[in-house]
């Protein structure tokens, strides 16, 4: 008899195990502790048990959401996935992933969820969990990238995690995101748990001060693949030119022998016009999707507002 319930750490080893049955490859001990128990605002998920087997997970992580000065409880379902002898084979089926989801919303209160998904996971949220009809990010790229000197005697570089002061990053930050229509709130204790702590990719900060004050004027946080340089995150002050972050940013990926620099801007953000002027071209790239949970939070809100970056991407 299958057993639906919501996990607890002590079902941390058969979540591993079901994770490589189903995806082929390892999720370590210290990944699953960063992503579901050291996370800022902590994790939550519900299993599907038959014979004292997992065979389905429905997981998340807790998120703070802010816009337009008010502040939203969200989840970003990630690790979803069912034992491949236990999945439905057609949509008009409840399979054991999607019963595990429905447990999953009814005990977790939030505002919304977000993810991203398949192609084959948003149609079946949509179908089946009440999710919206999904969307594609937005991705910018820049190829063709041409060095060029950055040499303004009253700004600093620095590119080490060291350098990084939580208290600064907080106050840039608290600067800049009224500007953001709907963002995850990336204060310092998010920023430091995502990319500084992550326990198996390795991302670089990159900071820009007055050479004098030192006050930190725009942080980014980039990551190398084989061919290009991904912009993960990034906030400038408002007084900050984003271009010449830029320029820094494309400087690096040439100096790393990479073709090309990639971000993900939302159509609507006035930031996709200054990277349009400065060469990037939009294509279209994984598929997101929302659940809506409270009255009121309408799909177009979320779509118009939410300004997503590749590092939101990569946490799940």
């Amino acid at each position: 008899m299958m057993i639906i319930r919501e996990w607890t750490p002590e079902d941390e080893v058969g979540v591993r195990r079901l994770f490589s049955q189903c995806f082929g490859k390892e999720l370590s001990h210290e990944e699953w502790s960063w992503k579901y128990l050291d996370s800022p605002w902590g994790g939550a998920g519900t299993v599907v048990v038959d014979d004292e087997q997992i065979v389905a997970h429905y997981g998340a992580l807790k998120t703070k959401f802010y816009g337009k000065g008010k502040y939203y409880d969200v989840f970003q379902p990630c690790d979803v996935m069912t034992h491949p002898k236990y999945r439905a084979r057609f949509f008009t089926k409840k399979g054991a992933m999607v019963k595990a989801g429905e447990l999953f919303y009814s005990v977790n209160p939030m505002d919304f969820a977000f993810g991203f998904p398949s192609e084959r996971h948003a149609i079946l949220g949509t179908k089946q969990l009440g999710y919206t009809e999904h969307g594609y990010v937005s991705v910018l790229r820049k190829e063709g990238l041409e060095s060029a000197s950055f040499a303004n005697p009253l700004l600093r570089i620095e590119q080490a995690w060291d350098a990084v002061n939580p208290t600064e990053l907080d106050a840039l930050w608290l600067g800049v995101k009224d500007e953001y229509g709907l963002t995850i709130e990336k204060d310092a204790k998010y920023i430091f748990w995502r990319y500084r702590d992550h326990p198996s990719r390795r991302y670089e900060p990159l900071l820009i001060r007055n050479r004098y004050k030192r006050k930190l004027r725009a942080f980014a946080v980039l990551h190398a693949t084989e061919d290009e340089l991904c912009i993960m995150d990034l906030f400038c002050e408002k007084m900050m030119n984003v271009k010449s972050v830029l320029r820094l940013i494309e400087n690096k990926a040439i100096q790393l022998g990479l073709k090309a620099v990639t971000m993900w801007v939302n159509p609507h953000e006035n930031l996709n016009e200054t990277l349009a002027d400065w060469g990037y071209r939009s294509g279209k790239g994984v598929p997101y999707i929302f659940k809506i949970i409270r009255e009121g939070i309408t799909a177009p809100f979320l779509f118009d507002n939410y300004c997503y970056r590749m590092g939101d991407y990569d946490a799940a």
